[in-house]
């Protein structure tokens, strides 16, 4: 897959994203908000908009953690917000670290794999 894929989905994104933020006053939240509500729940992830377009939401892994997501039916990208470990992508593993971009194509098997610290992980794909 050429850089050129890439920009033209981070375009789509970015333009779906911003869309919905004029659209709608309540589609603003704060990432502390979104990690309280995460903590609130039973889960490692949590999506934070499902709509326009696009999906977007934060996934946390703590030490000792385990990501279990199946293959996905569209492209993804993740951000990594803070913390350190691998993603796995087919079978190989490839460190990620704060502030890495992560695309993955549709279809392709892939897990996070903690580090010593929490992972924190954007990821938006469309919907």
């Amino acid at each position: 897959m050429g850089h050129s894929n890439i920009e033209l989905y981070s375009r789509v994104i970015t333009k779906c994203l911003i869309e919905s933020l004029e659209k709608k006053e309540d589609n603003f939240v704060g990432l502390d908000k979104v990690i309280a509500d995460l903590d609130n729940t039973d889960n490692y992830f949590l999506n934070v908009f499902s709509n326009k377009g696009v999906d977007l939401g934060v996934l946390r892994l703590r030490k000792g953690e385990t990501d279990t997501q199946l293959p996905h039916t569209v492209n993804e990208v993740y951000f990594i917000v803070e913390g350190s470990g691998f993603i796995e992508m087919e079978g190989k593993l490839k460190p990620v670290k704060k502030a890495d971009f992560i695309f993955v194509s549709a279809n392709m098997k892939h897990r996070f794999i903690v580090d010593d610290e929490d992972l924190v992980v954007i990821y938006f794909f469309p919907s």
